[in-house]
């Protein structure tokens, strides 16, 4: 199977010294995810882990490569320099590096890193996939040429369905007499670092948290996200959370109306995940248009 390479920006130079082989097992399979997340492995290609097996954990049902003596699955070995794996720590800041063995297709085998929890005792119920999470897997695989039975294990997997656009979950209307807002001059300032607050706009309105109320790595794991991608959720999360159906928009004005009301039902869904949800504020609207 031929490597199959993610183009970087030609500003990006690799040194030999320092690359590291990194196996993926979740959204990083997919050339999207990879890109909205401005990783650029030198190389990609589909590979096999071993002693490890793959399951679906926690409340939102994302892979994890978990260890198991004699088990193996298949995924995308990608290799990247020292600097892409700096990045990929910080976006994997909730799990631990380990070493393992894995076989590209032509028999080559090599040592990858695995990224792995550091307890499998989860606190929260564990959910089957979201659909939206299944098919990008997928598409990745595909994409990569990744083994059939692999493929097939997914396509198969019970998941959560997407839910349909009436029963999306919403932060309500901003109330009747709400400002109308700035992205600039109103929004982007308070990003929660240089500020108390964190203000977020998203289908139309702007929500408002302060952050200290809110303890828990995964509220700080995703305001790192709105740090380096900017606060239209819009635009942060479907390059995060990016999903098959709706793609990744360039600007606000690709969103349709139901993209947008996707995005802010995912907002509010990881809200209740990460106990974010009691603290969020609609204080003022945003002018937006939609593509429809």
């Amino acid at each position: 199977s031929k490597a199959m390479t993610i183009e970087a920006p030609s500003s990006s130079s690799a040194s030999d010294a320092g690359n590291a082989y990194y196996f993926a097992i979740g959204a990083m399979m997919n050339p999207n995810s990879i890109k909205n997340r401005n990783i650029y492995p030198i190389s990609s290609s589909a590979a096999e882990l071993f002693d490890f097996e793959l399951k679906f954990n926690g409340a939102l049902g994302f892979a994890d490569a978990i260890p198991s003596k004699g088990s193996s699955f298949h995924g995308v070995l990608h290799l990247v320099d020292a600097e892409t794996m700096a990045r990929l720590d910080a976006l994997e800041i909730s799990y631990k590096r380990v070493e393992g063995q894995a076989r590209l297709y032509d028999g080559t085998m090599v040592t990858a890193t695995v990224y792995t929890k550091d307890s499998f005792v989860s606190t929260q119920k564990d959910n089957p996939p979201q659909q939206r999470y299944l098919d990008l897997l997928i598409e990745g695989a595909k994409h990569f040429q990744v083994h059939e039975k692999q493929i097939r294990f997914l396509e198969s997997h019970e998941c959560v369905p997407r839910p349909q656009p009436h029963a999306f979950k919403s932060f309500g209307p901003a109330a009747a007499d709400a400002p109308l807002m700035s992205y600039e001059n109103d929004i982007c300032p308070f990003n929660g670092r240089d500020t108390p607050n964190l203000r977020l706009a998203v289908n139309g309105k702007v929500l408002e948290i302060f952050v200290k109320n809110v303890e828990g790595t995964l509220f700080r794991n995703s305001m790192n996200f709105y740090r380096q991608f900017g606060q239209r959720v819009e635009l942060t999360l479907s390059r995060i959370l990016y999903d098959p159906k709706y793609g990744c928009p360039e600007s606000l004005e690709e969103c349709t109306r139901e993209q947008s009301a996707y995005v802010e039902h995912i907002l509010y869904q990881g809200s209740e995940v990460n106990t974010s949800i009691d603290h969020w504020k609609v204080i003022g609207c945003i002018r937006q248009e939609y593509k429809d």
